[in-house]
């Protein structure tokens, strides 16, 4: 991986606020994707990664590095 290429994480949700998901969904291209145990997945580009982790400080999800695949109609990991 290179400097430039976006990272995969997992998060879990900590926040039911659906405007704040929305929100954060939009502003880091966090695809509506959530599992029943409130797990998405994160294409993270490296520029959004401050802000990312802000918004993790805050509170409103924990994540972790996880390799992840999507092969066209669900993810695992």
């Amino acid at each position: 991986m290179t400097h430039t290429e976006p990272e995969k994480l997992v998060i879990k949700w900590n926040t039911s606020d659906s405007k704040a998901i929305e929100a954060i969904r939009k502003r880091f291209g966090i695809p509506t994707y959530t599992t029943v145990n409130g797990f998405s997945p994160v294409l993270l580009k490296p520029e959004d990664r401050e802000i990312f982790e802000e918004t993790a400080r805050r509170g409103y999800f924990n994540y972790q590095r996880v390799e992840w695949t999507f092969n066209g109609t669900s993810y695992s990991w």
